[in-house]
């Protein structure tokens, strides 16, 4: 997937206003709360079709950790 693709579809997830970029820090949007968390866990799932476990998302702080954690493999620019 397109990383800009994959921006543009997060930011649907998390029904965000303003756009996603990959230093954009998840734990500072009002929209990221733990319902939207699983939404980002099922989207990766559907999308990606990779099962990541909750614990991870503790060291979760920006999109681009998100990437690393997908894997940057399943990404194109």
């Amino acid at each position: 997937m397109k990383t800009s693709v994959f921006l543009e579809k997060l930011q649907e997830e998390l029904e965000e206003d303003q756009a996603l970029t990959l230093d954009t820090n998840l734990k500072e949007l009002e929209s990221y709360d733990s319902i939207s968390l699983l939404s980002v866990i099922a989207f990766v799932d559907e999308n990606f079709n990779k099962k990541i476990d909750t614990k991870h998302f503790k060291d979760v702080q920006t999109v681009a950790d998100l990437v690393n954690i997908i894997g940057k493999e399943n990404f194109e620019d």
